[in-house]
């Protein structure tokens, strides 16, 4: 069960307005910071939230389970002094799909409007931003017309049909199957869906498929705000550098010892490698024989330090390096394909904008 009652207690920093004497109301303005990951998403949207008296919504896949920090980049320290939502709402191994999601989104969407203050979407889960501004949801395969004794199916409900005759599959038998096979099995029941996914994502996939199977297809459904997309425009070397930055930094800061720590807890190994990225590449390593050996059941908290600095844990620390980057260049693509998206890297262009959106 997904712990929502937690939401709005115990997990959400607090903060009086800076802006009490030049309150500003929205009228159902929305912003949205998208970009590659290291391009500076959140340092933005606190500047805006703090100019313009806002609060920040994450719009990214991983930051929603606790005990996920650094490997998800949540810079909690980075968001102090501002209000923010969807991060830290449920545990991890619990499921939270982009339809999970969207309901919890936009009631502090809806919160955060009927406060007069203004919303501002922060992240680089191109599919969860795009359900918030395009407003997806979920309905039945099957469409029924009352004014003819017949029922008309979708071809997502056609294939549904030809797999029951056969068998569905199970969670289990999903989370065995190669990304090849994910693939072509998603390809079968859904042509439409599998067309506007992540393909190399594995959890996406394994959901895609079960929603596929439970008769269910996506739609969009208007939103009644109206949203302002702001794209950061970051030179390739520039945000290589970053990213490089980043994974070195985060492994001085522990990131190595947050997924051992969350594997000592009894997390899955099979749910930490279908997040990808850091938690699939550290979980190997920690999994790994080299590791083991390096190890050799010693528990002092000093022996991660010495690992670092061991040929196995370096490479390892490239190979995740080369991936981040290459997920950047798949973030970049799935956002340069809407036009609606302003791209900006000055922030002074950014805070005209906003500026001109909301009066």
């Amino acid at each position: 069960m997904l712990k929502y009652a937690q939401i709005d207690i115990g997990n959400i920093v607090t903060h009086e307005s800076r802006m009490q004497n030049k309150k500003v109301t929205h009228k159902r303005k929305v912003v949205a910071i998208v970009g590659p990951t290291a391009s500076g998403k959140t340092g933005i949207g606190v500047k805006l939230a703090k100019e313009f008296d806002g609060e920040i919504i994450s719009a990214d896949s991983r930051q929603v389970y606790r005990g996920l920090d650094l490997g998800t980049g949540k810079d909690l320290s980075e968001l102090s002094g501002v209000q923010y939502h969807m991060i830290d709402i449920v545990d991890p191994g619990e499921k939270m799909t982009l339809f999970d999601y969207l309901p919890l989104a936009r009631a502090a969407i809806e919160d955060i409007l009927s406060r007069g203050k203004l919303p501002i979407i922060v992240g680089g889960s191109g599919l969860f931003v795009q359900g918030l501004v395009e407003g997806f949801e979920l309905v039945p395969a099957v469409i029924s017309t009352p004014c003819e004794a017949r029922v008309e199916k979708s071809p997502n409900q056609r294939s549904l049909d030809k797999l029951e005759m056969t068998k569905k599959y199970t969670r289990e038998q999903l989370n065995s199957a190669t990304i090849e096979q994910l693939n072509k099995k998603l390809l079968e029941l859904d042509p439409v869906i599998y067309e506007n996914i992540d393909h190399s994502n594995q959890h996406r996939l394994i959901r895609a498929i079960e929603r596929s199977q439970e008769g269910l297809k996506p739609i969009k459904v208007k939103p009644n705000f109206e949203v302002l997309q702001i794209g950061l425009d970051i030179p390739r070397e520039e945000l290589h550098a970053r990213i490089d930055r980043r994974v070195d930094e985060r492994f001085e800061e522990g990131m190595l010892e947050e997924v051992e720590g969350l594997l000592e807890k009894g997390v899955s190994p099979d749910w930490l490698l279908g997040l990808g990225l850091e938690y699939r590449e550290i979980t190997q390593f920690v999994l790994g024989d080299a590791y083991n050996v390096l190890r050799g059941g010693d528990k002092d908290p000093n022996t991660s330090y010495g690992i670092r600095n061991t040929t196995e844990f370096q490479a390892m620390s490239q190979i995740l390096k080369f991936k981040i980057h290459q997920f950047a260049r798949r973030q970049l693509t799935w956002f340069r394909r809407f036009p609606e998206i302003k791209w900006l890297s000055d922030y002074t262009e950014i805070k005209k904008l906003v500026q001109k959106l909301i009066i």
